[in-house]
């Protein structure tokens, strides 16, 4: 990843139009990402009142989303070294622990962790936080890189 360590990032490119990173996805969650280390990524979020499944509560799929796109940026980190940047990485595997209701209209921490790279498998780990710093819901996942 070709991003430096507080650099943020959005793809907005014409063909960006993942439902949860494409800001050219008039649909989608449209995550804006910031590298705050080496092996780290953060988002800034507030989930619109329609994510919402009980009332007043972000749907659990969609906070299931929000933690894949900040694990997948996470993800990334560990290919710094590639000469043009990118690499292709998938979900494989992911978990994720609801530990407390996630409120709609309310600022978001979303961070994700690089933890190791293992042959064509990254593993990451990750949280949605609230602006007092409670852990919300929790994710780890294992990604897969693609053959070229």
């Amino acid at each position: 990843m070709a991003v430096r360590i507080g650099e943020t990032w959005r793809n907005d490119g014409p063909e960006d139009t993942c439902f949860g990173c494409g800001h050219q996805n008039e649909q989608g969650l449209k995550v804006v990402f910031r590298r705050v280390a080496a092996d780290a990524v953060e988002a800034r979020y507030e989930a619109a009142p329609h994510w919402c499944g009980a009332p007043d509560i972000v749907h659990g799929g969609i906070q299931a989303a929000l933690l894949d796109e900040v694990l997948g940026a996470a993800a990334h980190c560990g290919f710094d070294e590639e000469p043009d940047g990118s690499v292709n990485l998938v979900t494989v595997d992911f978990q994720l622990h609801y530990r407390r209701p996630c409120r709609a209209g309310v600022p978001l921490l979303l961070r994700g962790e690089l933890l190791r790279v293992e042959g064509r498998d990254v593993f990451v780990e990750g949280a949605i936080r609230d602006a007092e710093g409670e852990t919300l819901t929790t994710a780890e996942a294992r990604w897969r890189r693609l053959r070229s």
